[in-house]
């Protein structure tokens, strides 16, 4: 077995550093088959529309971090989207001092897909999501990409693909900020694009930043970012 050499020597800084690769992983899986074909199955459960919940319990040292790591790395060779964080005194599921916020950019940091599997991949997934509509409406109705009917039938794509989006909690703030997003990638507007991103990032930290920069009277908070990573899931 051949290892690239890229992989390689990401692998022997990172377990020199005594911290979990993010990539490589299976090259160094052993005696984990067991454990990582449980976890492969809730994978088949979620391509098939389904949902699953685990613990992973074991003591310091065990190879809790190391599973997910490797499990991590399977799903993207699947072509799935997968966000990941530690929890940390600052980063927490509940808190009202930014402890919230702060597990939800750590997510969106760490969004990663096969293409970019060390993380930062919201623009990627953004990008790849415009261009697929896009594709869908030419082939659809018989539009060239410079035809000037194609932007609003690409908006009017978004709006049908994300409806079930407006029926959730800040569903409809969620697809205006889409829908932001292609303008801004089609017109080539790369400050609304970037304040765009800026915004699913959690990165404004008043609604009154937000309004100047986007006139949406609303940002996430420690109150709201379950809502959003939930919409994350559903478009």
């Amino acid at each position: 077995m051949k290892i690239p050499k890229r992989i390689a020597q990401t692998l022997i800084n990172s377990l020199k550093g005594g911290v979990v690769p993010r990539v490589g992983l299976p090259y160094v899986a052993v005696g984990r088959k067991a454990e990582i074909d449980a976890l492969l199955r809730d994978v088949d459960i979620i391509a098939d529309g389904g949902a699953s919940f685990r613990f992973i319990v074991g003591k310091y040292g065990s190879g809790k971090s190391f599973l997910l790591q490797t499990v991590r790395n399977y799903v993207m060779a699947r072509d799935f989207v997968v966000v990941d964080a530690d929890l940390s005194p600052e980063r927490r599921l509940r808190g009202t001092r930014g402890q919230g916020l702060a597990t939800y950019r750590e997510l969106i940091r760490n969004m990663s897909t096969k293409t970019k599997p060390e993380g930062g991949a919201l623009s990627l997934i953004l990008d790849r999501w415009i261009n697929s509509l896009q594709q869908d409406v030419m082939a659809e109705q018989g539009l060239a990409m410079d035809d000037s009917a194609l932007g609003a039938a690409v908006e009017r794509k978004i709006g049908t693909v994300i409806a079930a989006v407006n029926e959730l909690v800040h569903g409809f703030d969620f697809a205006r900020l889409l829908t932001l997003y292609y303008r801004a990638y089609t017109q080539g507007d790369d400050e609304t694009r970037a304040n765009v991103l800026k915004w699913f990032r959690g990165e404004f930290n008043t609604k009154t930043e937000a309004r100047q920069a986007l006139g949406v009277a609303i940002c996430i908070t420690d109150d709201n970012w379950y809502e959003y990573l939930k919409l994350f899931a559903s478009f």
